[in-house]
């Protein structure tokens, strides 16, 4: 009886320490499982972006910052894209603080083709900016901050720095050339400006270029153009039928903040949308009436076609 007792004791003992071990383990494994992030990653012809999910260990920012940049020296698992860091073009360095990083890139950056190189850009950008400790991302190039091929200086970069339709999965990015009419200093004419973006294909090309004009010319490479439209300004619609823009506004579209006159602003909407295949004319409607006038004395009511006139 107590040699019974006696097994059952070590059986008791061994079970518990077994179960300890498991225990610990398991929460070992589970400390160390992670975090799972998007990889971005030019695709093979360099014409779009696209994602994987990895896991990233979890660790300080520096440490995860480092993970990030590991994963994106790597080709995706299922080989449709390409390492956006790679080849002549490895980090020299990077330096972070006060949520922002600034990465040093080897002379060789400089010779990567255009659209290459602001695929390239966008995929490290939106993969470490995922950190939530990292808020903005700069480039330099042999220690000089990084300019774009018109010379002017890139700066700061956050996700929203490469047009996307944020509140949808971020899947697919492509590469397109938007034309976007903005005004001089005086607000009385436009001036055409042909600008090449990256956004999230989820986003129809029309709701991108009216978003883009409300969001103004910080990405146009000319410092005498001026934005047509409030920022505060919200598109609510825009759809497409038989080749016309249907634009549907908030009534912030009504505000004047800055000196532009109304067939200036108007136009600015029309002849973008406008400039888009498919397209020969625009309805604009407030708050989905179209009744009333724009601004002070332009109809709602009627089609626009795009104005030459008004163009410098």
């Amino acid at each position: 009886m107590r040699r019974d007792l006696g097994v059952k004791r070590i059986w008791f003992i061994t079970a518990a320490i077994l179960a300890a071990i498991c225990f610990i383990a398991c929460g070992h494994r589970e400390a160390d499982s992670g975090s799972v992030y998007k990889i971005f990653y030019p695709d093979k012809d360099y014409s779009s972006i696209v994602s994987e999910e990895r896991r990233v260990v979890s660790g300080n920012s520096a440490v995860m910052f480092e993970a990030l940049l590991d994963l994106l020296k790597e080709t995706p698992a299922d080989g449709k894209g390409n390492a956006p860091i790679s080849g002549d073009i490895i980090p020299l360095g990077y330096s972070y603080s006060n949520q922002k990083v600034i990465i040093d890139f080897p002379s060789a950056y400089r010779e990567l083709d255009r659209a290459k190189e602001i695929l390239i850009r966008a995929s490290i950008v939106e993969t470490v900016t995922q950190l939530e400790d990292v808020r903005t991302v700069s480039f330099l190039v042999d220690g000089r901050e990084l300019r774009d091929s018109d010379g002017d200086l890139v700066g700061d970069m956050t996700a929203d720095s490469f047009i996307n339709n944020t509140g949808v999965e971020l899947n697919s990015y492509a590469r397109v050339n938007v034309t976007l009419y903005f005004t001089d200093i005086d607000g009385k004419s436009l001036k055409r400006y042909d600008e090449d973006v990256v956004y999230n294909t989820n986003m129809a090309i029309e709701k991108l270029v009216v978003e883009t004009l409300i969001g103004g010319p910080q990405g146009v490479n000319e410092q005498k153009a001026f934005p047509t439209l409030s920022p505060d300004t919200k598109l609510l619609s825009v759809t497409v039928k038989d080749r016309i823009a249907y634009a549907n506004f908030d009534s912030s579209v009504k505000e004047e903040p800055y000196n532009v006159q109304e067939e200036v602003a108007l136009y600015s909407i029309v002849d973008t949308l406008t400039s888009l295949p498919g397209i020969d004319q625009v309805q604009i409607s407030i708050e989905g009436s179209t009744e009333g006038v724009f601004m002070e004395h332009m109809k709602l009511d009627e089609l626009y076609e795009m104005n030459d006139e008004i163009i410098k």
